[in-house]
């Protein structure tokens, strides 16, 4: 008898799951599960090593390099065939990031705000909120070469200001982060980012 699949370590939360040919229809449908997507995170998009991908999943090497394989056959298989690919996103914690004025209540701002704040939800529930010094702010350095390092640390799934322009909104996705753009916006809106 087998033993149970252990839990992965997931971090990334794609915002799109579904996915097709514009120029084709098809009735086939590929189904790329979330640790395939995070290995094609870890691997493709953030160039890890196997041995780092793995150990940031908490799997073995030879278990993400099974996992890897399986990812890329699907995503190929879709591009050969024109099949539909649905992933299944089994994440349901997820972190925020929110540039703000104000440093003990959520003001929205520009991403070089003099503070970040930071939202962990899980089960659609804020479980935990810190309050950030913003380094854009304080070292007075471009908000595309700080930020995207900065989210990376905190696994930062979303970052939000009044304003994102196209440089810092390119840096951000090259870390898997989705940035957004956002006038008004209350703490209740964390919520609706996905």
């Amino acid at each position: 008898m087998g033993r149970d699949k252990l839990k992965r370590k997931l971090q990334f939360k794609p915002l799109c799951t579904s996915f097709g040919s514009l120029s084709c229809k098809s009735e086939d449908t590929i189904h790329l599960l979330h640790e395939e997507m995070e290995a094609l995170y870890l691997m493709d998009n953030q160039g890890l090593y196997q041995a780092d991908a793995a150990s940031q999943m908490e799997v073995s090497r030879t278990t993400f390099a099974r996992i890897i394989k399986n990812a890329r056959e699907k995503v190929s298989m879709m591009l050969i065939t024109g099949a539909n690919l649905v992933i299944e996103d089994e994440k349901d914690e997820y972190t925020v990031m929110l540039a703000s004025r104000k440093e003990h209540s959520l003001e929205l701002g520009k991403p070089d705000a003099p503070f970040l704040m930071l939202y962990r939800i899980y089960e659609n529930e804020i479980v935990d909120k810190q309050v950030l010094e913003n380094p854009v702010f304080v070292e007075n350095k471009r908000p595309g070469q700080i930020l995207p390092i900065v989210c990376n640390e905190y696994h930062v799934n979303f970052f939000v200001a009044t304003s994102i322009g196209a440089g810092l909104k390119s840096a951000l996705l090259s870390k898997g982060v989705y940035g957004q753009s956002k006038n008004p916006f209350l703490e209740k809106d964390i919520f609706t980012l996905i």
